[in-house]
C-alpha cells in the first residue's frame, strides 16, 4: 500500500495511487506499508530513491542504523507491535529524507503512523516538510513506549499485591513475571535503538534547523528517562521473582518439615515393633498376658515423648 501526502495552498491531500501524483504540489511524505515489489519499484523510479532491504534494516551496526549523504538521509529503527498472542514483536522501519520529503517503508500497521496522519490532517500548518514529520513520528513513538512502560509498571504492582493477598503459589505466576521481563528488555532495546538514531540526527550537518534540533534534544532527555525507568522496572521484576522463588522455597521447606516430623515421630514405635517382632525362642514377654498392651503403650509413649521434645525445642 502506498500513501502520498502532498501539500497545496489549502490542505494536505492524500493519494493512494502513484499515477495520480502531481509534480506541481509539494510532497511531504511517501509511506509504504506492506508494499509489493512493484509498488516499491514504482516509488523508487518516481522519486529516485533506493529503499534498503529488510536484512539491511535489521543490521545493528551504527553505520547501518543511520546513513547521511549530501542529498539524502537514511535512518532505520525498530518499533514494537502487539501480536496475536498478547505479546510484542519488533518491526523494522526505514526512513529516507530527501529534498524535504520523507519516505517510510514498513511491513506492519503501526499506531504511531496512524496518529501522525491524524495530526497532519488536523494541524496542517505544523508540518511544512518531511523533517518535521520524521521528528513527530519519533515523538509519538516515544510517547507510546512511555505508555508501555507505565502499563508494565502498573501490572507489576498488581502482581505484587497478588503475592501479598494470595498464598497460592503456581507456575503461571512465575511465567507471567518472566513475560514481563522479556517485554521490559524488548522495550529497552527499542528505546536504546531510537537513542542511537536520534543522537545521530542531532549531530547531522544541516538537515535540521535550530527548533528541530531542540525537539530532538528534548527527545533524548525523554529517552534517557525511559531507559532509567526500564532499568528500575527490570530490577523490580528481579526482586519480585526472587521473592516469589523464596516463597516457593518456604512452602517446599514446610512440606519437607512435615514429612520429616512424621517420620521421626513414628521411628521409635517402629523400633519397638521391630524388637518384639523378632522370632527368638527365649523372649520374656512372649507369653505374658499384658505383653501386647505393654508394647502398644510403649509405642504410644515413645511417639508422645518425641512430639513433646519437638514442641519443647520449638521445632513444631
Amino acid at each position: 500500500m502506498i500513501r502520498i501526502f502532498q501539500l497545496d495552498e489549502t490542505a494536505v491531500r492524500k493519494i493512494r495511487d502513484i499515477d495520480s501524483f502531481s509534480d506541481t504540489e509539494r510532497t511531504l511524505w511517501v509511506d509504504l506499508q506492506n508494499a509489493t515489489p512493484a509498488e516499491i519499484k514504482s516509488v523508487e523510479e518516481k522519486f529516485d530513491v533506493d529503499f534498503l532491504s529488510q536484512q539491511e534494516q535489521l543490521e545493528i551496526e551504527s553505520s547501518s542504523r543511520y546513513i547521511e549523504e549530501d542529498d539524502y538521509l537514511i535512518a532505520n529503527s525498530n518499533f514494537l507491535v502487539p501480536d496475536d498472542e498478547q505479546r510484542y514483536r519488533t518491526v523494522p522501519v526505514s526512513f529516507i529524507l530527501k529534498d524535504d520529503t520523507l519516505f517510510t517503508y514498513r511491513n506492519a500497521d503501526l499506531k504511531t503512523f496512524a496518529d501522525t496522519v491524524k495530526r497532519i490532517k488536523s494541524r496542517r500548518a505544523v508540518f511544512s516538510d518531511g523533517a518535521q514529520i520524521l521528528i513527530f513520528i519519533f515523538e509519538s513513538r516515544i510517547d507510546y513506549d512511555a505508555d508501555l512502560v507505565e502499563m508494565v509498571s502498573s501490572e507489576i504492582k498488581a502482581i505484587n499485591r497478588m503475592l501479598d493477598l494470595d498464598a497460592t503459589l503456581d507456575r503461571e505466576m512465575l511465567l507471567n513475571i518472566n513475560d514481563y521481563q522479556e517485554l521490559t528488555m524488548s522495550i529497552r532495546e527499542n528505546v536504546v535503538d531510537k537513542q542511537r538514531v536520534i543522537s545521530a540526527m542531532i549531530r547531522s550537518d544541516g538537515w535540521f534547523n535550530d527548533a528541530e534540533q531542540q525537539r530532538l534534544r528534548t527527545l533524548i532527555k525523554d529517552i534517557n528517562s525511559l531507559i532509567d525507568h526500564t532499568n528500575f522496572i527490570f530490577e523490580r521484576l528481579e526482586f519480585l521473582q526472587n521473592t516469589y522463588l523464596g516463597l516457593i522455597d518456604l512452602e517446599q521447606n514446610r512440606v519437607v518439615k512435615i514429612f520429616t516430623v512424621v517420620s521421626l515421630v513414628f521411628m521409635p514405635p517402629t523400633l519397638i515393633a521391630s524388637l518384639y517382632g523378632m522370632n527368638f525362642d527365649v523372649m520374656p514377654e512372649l507369653h505374658w498376658p499384658y505383653g501386647y498392651a505393654f508394647a502398644v503403650g510403649l509405642m504410644v509413649l515413645s511417639s508422645a515423648l518425641t512430639v513433646w521434645i519437638f514442641r519443647r525445642k520449638n521445632w513444631l
